[in-house]
Parts: structure tokens; C-alpha cells; sequence
């Protein structure tokens, strides 16, 4: 017997009519956002859950009732009452669960990519981040979404830009923390303003010239390092080594592209790699695939 999904509460209708519901292009899902807007905001209460898919929005979910288990970035999470994930743009995800409710805010960061600030921050927002109650930023998250949902569904005046505003201190408490755990970049240390001003500097620089020939040396002489302390100042500020950042930025541009008509040689090019077999090799690495893998796997679900 097909199961159906509970009535959405009134309280959490969405605020405006003009909306399309989910559009499929294979996995790409392309996000009904609120028209001229930047955002849409879900109660999900779904029982059959989502197969494989990604889209370009930043997706952040606070379940909250019974379990409900996201598969994205090489593992599964179990998502209890109260539980937090948030899933980068791009990154393949499917979620499955039983009877239970979920809200599912959909984030376009585009208007963000403009703060020095918030590229600076960006490396936290690659892979997923889980937070539950024993986090020590879970209270305050917790209360930041909370109050966007209620501005959302509530739509008063000014609500997108209200919304926003809550987003840059959610978004500023993930980058202090981040950067008080880290010795070079903590606000007490010494020089704290001149590394991080470098390496914020080097993020967005990267962000959008990264099909450059961006060398290592050229990285190193860019923040006015020796390539050694270079290394080991990024991979504090990044967690991960300039190589896999920069490929990382690579191959997510790479997947937008392999939504369109683009050969996967000249994608290849586009976002700066010297040859298809190296482009090939770095694909498969980080989405599990090949390039014609992906998009086959996209062609078969039109």
C-alpha cells in the first residue's frame, strides 16, 4: 500500500503560492527558490525520503522529530530530534527515514561571495558539518534557524534581508570558532591579522581564478611565505592541503558544468586541468565517479 506523507501544519505553508515544487534534471535538482529571492525554506514531512542528488544551494537540516538518515561526503548520518547537518553546494546527497518532520532550508551563497570574510570561511562549508547537542555552538545555531523559520513562514516585511542578517552572525560564530581553535589565526596571537588577511586574501583570489595555473609557488609568494611555511600555515587555516582545496574548487565548478552540453575535455580545461587523464583521476576521487559516469548517471534519470 503506497504510504503518503502527513499534511503540512498551516503555520508552516509556505508564505507564497508561486512556487514550482521540485524540478529534476537527472541528480540536478534546480531549487525553486522564492521568486527574487535567495532562498526557500522546507517543512518536510516526506516518508518515501530522496534518491541521489545535489544542487548549487547550500542545504541545511534541522530534523526534528524521529530519525532520518542523510547519506552525502562518503558516509551516513543519523539524524535524532534536534540534530543539525549542514550539506555543501554540490555534494551528492539521498536521504531516507520513516514518519517525521524536518525543516530544510535551501541557501543560495552567492550574495555572501562578495565579504572577504565569508570566503575566508568557505573551507568549513566544503564538506559536511554535523552539530548535535554536544556541540558547544548547538544552542546558538540551534536558536539562529529557529528564528529564520519563524521570520520565513511568518513573512513580515523585509524578511529575506532579516533572514540574511541572521545567516552573517550564524555564519561569523562557525569562523570565530574555527579560528580560535587554530594557534596561527587565533585573535590572541601574534601577527593574527596579517595571516589571516593572506590567506582570506588567497581564498577568494582562488575562488575565482581557479582554472589559473595557480602553482604552489605562485600560492606561496601570493601570501609572501616560504613554500614550507606556506604548507603548514594553509593546512592549519584550511584543514587540508593547497593541492586538495584548489582541486577540490576545481571539480565543483566541473560538476555544474557537466550539467551542460560541455565535452568533458573541454571541462577539463575550463577548470585548469593540463589533461584529461589527470582531470579523470581528480574527478573520481572526490565524487566516487568518473566524469561520463556522472552525467550518464544524470542522462539515465531524465
Amino acid at each position: 500500500m503506497e504510504q503518503k506523507s502527513p499534511l503540512t501544519p498551516r503555520k508552516y505553508q509556505q508564505p507564497t503560492m508561486d512556487f514550482i515544487g521540485r524540478t529534476m534534471d537527472g541528480e540536478l535538482e534546480a531549487v525553486d527558490y522564492v521568486p527574487h529571492s535567495h532562498l526557500r525554506i522546507w517543512y518536510n514531512n516526506q516518508i518515501e525520503g530522496y534518491e541521489q542528488h545535489h544542487h548549487h544551494a547550500l542545504e541545511i537540516i534541522l530534523c526534528i522529530e524521529n530519525p532520518y538518515t542523510v547519506t552525502t561526503g562518503g558516509r551516513d548520518y543519523c539524524l535524532n530530534a534536534g540534530d543539525i547537518l549542514f550539506i555543501p553546494p554540490d555534494m551528492l546527497h539521498s536521504i531516507s527515514g520513516g514518519e517525521g518532520s524536518r525543516f530544510v532550508f535551501q541557501i543560495d551563497l552567492s550574495p555572501l561571495s562578495v565579504f572577504m570574510d565569508f570566503n575566508a570561511i568557505e573551507p568549513i562549508l566544503m564538506n559536511p558539518l554535523f552539530l548535535d547537542r554536544s556541540s558547544h555552538l548547538y544552542d546558538s545555531i540551534t536558536a539562529h534557524l529557529k528564528e529564520i523559520t519563524d521570520i520565513y513562514f511568518q513573512n513580515p516585511n523585509m524578511w529575506e534581508l532579516s533572514i540574511f542578517s541572521i545567516l552573517l552572525k550564524l555564519f561569523t560564530e562557525l569562523g570565530q570558532d574555527n579560528f580560535e581553535q587554530k594557534d596561527s589565526f587565533r585573535p590572541d596571537s601574534g601577527g593574527y591579522m596579517v595571516n589571516y588577511e593572506k590567506f582570506a586574501s588567497l581564498l577568494k583570489h582562488i575562488d575565482t581564478h581557479y582554472s589559473e595555473d595557480l602553482t604552489l609557488d605562485w600560492a606561496a609568494n601570493y601570501a609572501g611565505f616560504s613554500k614550507y611555511h606556506f604548507l603548514r600555515l594553509f593546512k592549519e587555516y584550511t584543514g587540508t592541503t593547497y593541492h586538495d582545496h584548489l582541486s577540490h574548487k576545481r571539480i565543483q565548478a566541473a560538476q555544474q558544468l557537466l550539467s551542460t552540453d560541455e565535452t568533458v575535455s573541454n571541462i577539463a580545461s575550463y577548470t585548469g586541468f593540463n589533461n584529461l587523464t589527470s582531470f579523470c583521476r581528480c574527478f573520481k576521487k572526490y565524487t566516487g565517479m568518473s566524469p561520463s559516469e556522472y552525467r550518464g548517471r544524470k542522462e539515465q534519470l531524465v
